[in-house]
């Protein structure tokens, strides 16, 4: 006699919904919904075999779990509009979610919140993945903590404050630190056309290793930390006709010397 799967909803099809994906369809059987129909949809049933609907109005009921992977501004107007049972196990995809903010008859809402970037070329290395549960209520914790574990067994629980502050040290060292990527790539193109930001990869990797065994402080090295005026103005010189990168080297020079203190 087949076993039957059970069943794992997600609503969206962005870059999240698809590593969610990928990770759950050899386990589940995967129905996922989008508002509307797109290329992207189309993929998750080529892909994992997913039950695809580009509508979210008529959502099955008896899924293990209903992860809701849209941006940030369409989470209430979703739950708004899906109906479902209340005990449902509802996990939101966001790091900035405010979980009062949530007018439903839904008991079981948690938010699912990977501390991780997702592009959908990459892999994602879930078992060294940090996830975040935040629960309306203990039982919601545990229904959200029982799908999670097919993820990561790092998890940890954070209210929404402590969820915001932990998302915005993750903004300073991934979306920024990338910033400072890009301009780093147009420097070394313009210093030769076969260099790019590879050339740096040695040195990149070199700097996120030493946070395995020292702290950001101590592994800070450069002109700022030694107060090398002479270094700096030489790349501030470099720099004139980049008026706001200029304004970010002088920031973060001045930054790093107060840290240092």
């Amino acid at each position: 006699m087949l076993e039957v799967r059970k069943k794992i909803v997600i609503i969206g099809c962005g870059n999240v919904a698809w590593h969610l994906a990928n990770q759950l369809y050899k386990k589940f059987d995967l129905v996922v919904y989008n508002h509307k129909a797109n290329a992207q949809l189309t993929e998750f049933k080529k892909e994992f075999s997913a039950h695809t609907y580009s509508s979210i109005k008529k959502i099955i009921p008896n899924a293990e779990a209903y992860f809701i992977c849209v941006t940030d501004s369409s989470i209430a107007s979703v739950i708004k509009t899906i109906s479902l049972p209340p005990a449902s196990n509802i996990l939101i995809c966001s790091g900035n979610f405010d979980l009062a903010s949530v007018k439903t008859k839904l008991k079981n809402i948690s938010i699912f919140y990977p501390l991780q970037t997702f592009s959908k070329e990459d892999k994602i290395k879930w078992k060294d993945t940090l996830v975040v549960i935040d629960s309306v209520s203990q039982a919601a914790f545990l229904k959200a903590q029982s799908v999670c574990m097919y993820f990561s067994k790092q998890l940890i629980q954070l209210d929404y404050q402590q969820r915001l502050k932990l998302h915005l040290a993750a903004v300073l060292v991934n979306n920024f630190t990338n910033a400072l990527f890009v301009e780093a790539d147009k420097m070394m193109q313009a210093v030769r056309k076969d260099l790019n930001i590879t050339t740096l990869l040695p040195l990149i990797k070199q700097s996120t290793k030493k946070l395995k065994y020292m702290s950001p402080k101590a592994a800070q090295t450069g002109p700022a930390k030694r107060k090398d005026q002479v270094v700096i103005e030489k790349h501030l010189e470099i720099l004139k006709n980049n008026k706001d990168l200029k304004q970010i080297y002088t920031l973060l020079s001045e930054l790093i010397s107060k840290q240092q203190k």
